[in-house]
């Protein structure tokens, strides 16, 4: 198994509690399948959080009970669902697609302030506007910051699948809001620098409930290879841009940047497991090539398909210094006063070494699936 990005402990993410109920089940569909966590099953989680289920659908979900752990969470036959999922997810040959028309389009996102930026490790003020800290509330009532995200628009928020469903939610806690515009989370409210005699500072963080977690449909907890590994958030209401808050431009599905073109991953270091700052850092690392990170990695049992980017594998360089579910990313090709994110934070082994790259989900790959669901 996998550490979230940035996590550099040798211990698993997953703990395995399908065999303590003997592991093969069948769907109510005939499928043969696996009595895994509610967590941990995609397709059935999804369903539980459709908001009007039809008769059918609730009958599906009481069907497919397969029992509960010694925690009391409830297990379930988990196959591909009540519906079938696309195969054409996540495989998009065909770049033709279906622009929504909320989402920004080229000249109204990735735009950031070009001044009091730092060149360092440190992040400016106003670096990176689109970034975002998911929030959890924990079992015991405590809010907890994890993974991060990027705004694409006014209501949506793109991040990893794993941040949403699965081990997160059982270890963790419920997603319950996102903070954008923050910097430091060590201060209260507003963050400030000096330069000099003269000193910066930014506007008050905006948190935003969340309405609706929607995890790429083709993901699976179970798949250590981290397939799909790509969520959209929907927030409870629109959010208003400032220079602190604006959205970052998404790929076009043939856009890829070149092996060994440098890359930027940005967050603050935090996990489900922990932290390592409170300061939103940066980084540069170079992407790496696909045939060379696949063996690295086919060594060890796990399978990086065109699906994803690797990026980093230099000595005391990784994107251990971002957020699982942060971005990976790059200007426009077009335009180099702007940026769009390449890749999504997935998973890593070994923090900060010349042999082991960071594993981010290929953006470009599931424009269309974003384009198909964000609703306005």
């Amino acid at each position: 198994m996998w550490y979230p990005r940035v996590l550099c402990l040798p211990f698993l993410l997953y703990s395995v509690h399908a065999q303590s109920l003997n592991g093969y089940c069948r769907t109510p569909s005939g499928e043969s399948a696996k009595c895994i966590s509610i967590y941990q099953c995609n397709s059935l989680l999804a369903l539980v959080r459709t908001p009007s289920r039809t008769t059918e659908q609730t009958q599906f979900l009481t069907s497919s009970k397969c029992g509960f752990n010694s925690a009391g969470t409830p297990y379930v036959c988990c196959g591909s669902g009540f519906n079938k999922v696309e195969q054409s997810d996540g495989d998009f040959s065909n770049p033709d697609y279906t622009t929504n028309p909320a989402i920004p389009d080229r000249s109204q996102c990735g735009w950031q302030s070009q001044n009091r930026i730092y060149n360092g490790e440190k992040t400016g003020l106003d670096e990176f506007p689109w970034m975002a800290l998911i929030q959890y509330l924990t079992a015991a009532g405590k809010q907890k910051t994890a993974c991060a995200g990027s705004l694409i628009n006014r209501r949506y928020i793109l991040t990893a699948a794993h941040c949403v469903t699965g081990a997160v939610l059982e270890k963790v806690g419920q997603p319950i809001n996102v903070r954008l515009g923050e910097y430091d989370t060590s201060s209260p409210n507003i963050d400030c620098y000096h330069e000099g005699s003269f000193r910066f500072c930014n506007q008050p963080e905006v948190n935003v409930n969340i309405e609706t977690l929607i995890p790429h449909p083709g993901y699976n907890n179970a798949d250590q290879n981290r397939r799909h590994d790509i969520a959209l958030i929907r927030l409870s209401q629109d959010v208003q841009f400032s220079d602190y808050i604006q959205p970052v431009c998404l790929p076009l599905p043939s856009e890829a940047s070149s092996n060994g073109e440098t890359l930027i991953v940005a967050g603050w270091g935090r996990t489900e497991f922990g932290k390592d700052s409170d300061v939103k850092l940066k980084l540069q690392v170079p992407k790496v090539n696909p045939n060379s990170c696949s063996s690295t990695f086919g060594a060890l049992g796990v399978s990086i398909t065109e699906n994803q980017i690797c990026a980093g594998g230099e000595d005391g360089k990784d994107s251990c210094k971002g957020d699982s579910g942060g971005p990976l990313m790059r200007t426009l090709f077009q335009d180099s006063s702007r940026w769009m994110i390449e890749g999504v934070v997935s998973f890593g082994y070994i923090c900060g070494t010349r042999v082991y790259p960071g594993v981010y989900t290929k953006v470009a790959k599931y424009v269309p699936w974003i384009h198909r669901t964000v609703k306005a």
